[in-house]
């Protein structure tokens, strides 16, 4: 079974780097502007640079390093971005995701197919032609969607302003957040161009261990680990921690934290050399078939019940100044299609057949939705829950996890929800 597991892995991990060329390697030991170490570390026979963050370490992703200069970032008027999109010489999938050519006034709006497209999307810009379209006419204004995926052309078109609004996963922003990430670091510019103002569904994932640990306390001095940078995973985590009198180390307790590429966490825990693991995915799946491992804390149980916000929706923040009508609109819309999914549910059907399509199509990788981990309908929020969203910033800032030290009302916008009529 170990071994079934570990080829799973492994396949998984080619996936994701195909095409990739390798980055320049760190120097062992620097300390930069941000206070974290850098050195190399040897996984899977393959050098990888890891970084510290305090006491977080972040195994970065292999990926080829760009010329900043050869890649501005858009000119943040409140205006359409007006910048070529950000496209790797080779695409995470078998086949790279060109986006079409939008006019200087249409908004893009990006939505991954990560475990499922947020529902909201069918309601904004699927059904009879979408209600946000309809409620833009009159103002000089249009909005198109951008279906896509992969950490190395998402984030890189995050750093530089490309997506006007987003559904993104409250991971990829934190990570954003941070200018600690673990690609493409070069093209980062600030991490304080977009701001929540809204939700998709809520979520999480649980935490995996070997079945001779079966208490959160036996992780006293020990490591676990987490995929990608996920900085609201380990602010959740340390929230279960606390119930028991523990603390990640960062926020000076005695549990170790380690960050990387989902394949190579994965052999971490195959090898001992991690004691637990977030899993998610094909990863959490196999995991779970095998009996030496099973889940000791369900994400419902890490201290907010379901009120874990898994998918936020973003916009940037100078479109949110120069018009906050339009804006105020689109929190509207999201939250009527959130009623609408919860009431009628007829958007499974349109979008379980696009997101099948785009990962048998794009990333080579075919699913059928019976076999996604789909959140459960009950889950679906339009508000990302103010107590968790402030809780994961304040934890944050207390470990020294941004390289700027961002306001928390330049991150988050609660008050335009507020205002949604219900």
């Amino acid at each position: 079974m170990k071994r079934t597991i570990i080829a799973v892995m492994l396949a998984a991990a080619l996936v994701a780097l195909a095409g990739c060329s390798a980055a320049k390697p760190a120097t062992t030991g620097t300390t930069g502007a941000t206070g974290s170490s850098e050195t190399t570390h040897s996984t899977a026979n393959q050098p990888h640079p890891s970084k510290f963050v305090n006491k977080t370490e972040l195994f970065l992703h292999v990926t080829k390093v760009y010329d900043p200069a050869q890649f501005p970032k858009t000119a943040m008027t409140g205006e359409p971005s007006n910048i070529p999109f950000f496209k790797p010489e080779k695409d995470e999938g078998v086949v790279n995701r060109d986006y079409p050519t939008f006019d200087s006034k249409t908004f893009k709006f990006l939505s991954l197919p990560t475990t499922i497209i947020a529902p909201q999307d069918y309601y904004m810009f699927q059904k009879n032609g979408g209600t946000l379209n309809a409620a833009l006419k009159g103002t000089g204004y249009k909005a198109a969607e951008i279906l896509d995926s992969g950490h190395i052309k998402i984030l890189p078109n995050l750093y530089l302003g490309y997506y006007d609004f987003a559904w993104v996963p409250l991971n990829v922003l934190t990570e954003y957040w941070s200018g600690n990430e673990s690609m493409n670091q070069e093209l980062w510019r600030d991490g304080n161009d977009y701001v929540v103002i809204g939700a998709s569904y809520n979520g999480g994932i649980s935490l995996i261990a070997p079945t001779t640990l079966t208490d959160v306390k036996q992780l006293d001095g020990k490591k676990i680990g987490i995929m990608n940078p996920s900085f609201n995973i380990e602010a959740l985590f340390n929230k279960k921690l606390q119930s028991v009198g523990l603390s990640t180390q960062s926020a000076g307790g005695t549990v170790g934290v380690e960050m990387g590429m989902p394949g190579f966490v994965m052999n971490d825990l195959l090898d001992k050399k991690i004691d637990a693991v977030f899993a998610w995915s094909i990863y959490e799946a196999q995991l779970r078939k095998n009996q030496a491992y099973h889940e000791v804390v369900k994400w419902q149980d890490m201290g907010y019940g379901s009120k874990v916000p898994y998918v936020v929706l973003v916009v940037r923040k100078d479109i949110l100044a120069k018009h906050p009508d339009i804006v105020q609109k689109v929190v509207q819309l999201n939250y009527d299609g959130t009623q609408q999914a919860l009431k009628v549910g007829d958007f499974k059907k349109t979008e379980f057949a696009r997101i099948e399509h785009y990962w048998a199509y794009y990333m080579g990788l075919p699913k059928k939705v019976d076999e996604l981990r789909e959140p459960a309908l009950v889950n679906l929020d339009a508000e990302a829950s103010p107590v968790f969203m402030k809780d994961v910033y304040d934890y944050m800032i207390k470990c020294g996890y941004f390289k700027t030290p961002y306001k928390y009302s330049e991150l988050v916008n609660h008050t335009l929800f507020e205002k949604v009529k219900k």
